[in-house]
């Protein structure tokens, strides 16, 4: 008779059991409040894909409110100092933005974002040349995101 092997077994011979249980999160690349009462923003992905640049942010809210949550895409961008340009979001053929919309919006992010909530919020944008390495990330109603690391 063959043995059998299951999974779970090849794979707890590899790995322990608490490693099993949760992967690390991984740090945010960038953190800072924004001006909505209790809520924090962190960047948690920059990521440069071809010619694209994809955000990825956090939107924590710590305090013991309801924060009404409005994040219009045509208020975001990212600016290469250096060389001068400013990237918007991306738009689809319909001129809708490439980023998580609202329901009901095809230009912004509208939500209610209650206390202890998370959301996480995503938009993507041309990308710079491969030489530029940090570039700042605006977003309405929070201080820029200042030489923000560009993942490759």
């Amino acid at each position: 008779m063959k043995p059998t092997w299951r999974l779970v077994s090849l794979i707890s011979l590899v790995l322990p059991a608490s490693a099993l249980a949760q992967a690390p999160v991984a740090a945010p690349l960038a953190s800072q409040e924004t001006n909505m009462a209790g809520v924090t923003a962190e960047v948690t992905e920059f990521k440069r894909r071809g010619n694209t640049l994809t955000a990825k942010v956090r939107l924590s809210n710590a305090g013991t409110e309801s924060v009404s949550l409005d994040m219009p895409y045509s208020k975001a961008y990212v600016l290469d100092a250096t060389g001068g340009k400013k990237y918007e979001v991306l738009r689809d053929d319909q001129k809708n933005y490439i980023a998580l919309l609202g329901p009901s919006y095809d230009d912004r992010y509208w939500d209610t974002l209650k206390a202890g909530q998370k959301i996480t919020i995503w938009m993507k944008f041309p990308a710079p040349p491969a030489e530029v390495k940090t570039v700042t990330l605006q977003l309405d109603d929070m201080a820029p995101f200042d030489e923000l690391a560009i993942q490759d």
